[in-house]
């Protein structure tokens, strides 16, 4: 039997297995955040019509930044673990994405985007090399059943 990778809910609300679909709508957008160094700073979507609109946006923008590569291949992240990272020097980030309220009570999608390197070396720096201390680990199924 094949391994499943994940259970995950479709745009039409049925239940599929398997990676997340690729969605590259909020590429450019994450390039842009890239080049002008606005890394780590919360930034405001335009106005969303309901709360279906900015989940829909949020979500968006995680599936963009799951398989981004500065480096600009396709399947880079599918290629090439995180750990030794790109082979040619690519940046890869992650997301924070939250449905918030503006000052006129309307919902806007609050993004902070982070390199995964400075990240890692953050987690690091503070709680230490060993994994077990972390305050998360999104490996520890797989660490787990290696042992």
């Amino acid at each position: 039997m094949p391994r499943v990778v994940g259970i995950w809910r479709g745009p039409d609300g049925g239940v599929r297995t398997g990676p997340a679909v690729r969605n590259d709508a909020f590429i450019p957008v994450l390039e842009l955040i890239r080049e002008r160094g606005l890394l780590d700073r919360p930034l405001l979507t335009p106005r969303c019509r309901d709360r279906d609109h900015a989940d829909q946006v949020r979500k968006s923008i995680y599936l963009a930044a799951r398989y981004y590569c500065s480096c600009g291949e396709r399947m880079c992240t599918r290629k090439h673990n995180n750990i030794a990272g790109c082979p040619d020097g690519g940046q890869r980030l992650s997301v924070r994405a939250d449905v918030v309220k503006d000052s006129d009570n309307r919902l806007r999608v609050q993004v902070r985007v982070f390199d995964k390197r400075e990240s890692m070396r953050q987690v690091v720096a503070t709680y230490g090399p060993d994994p077990a201390r972390w305050p998360y680990q999104s490996r520890a199924k797989r660490l787990k059943s290696d042992a």
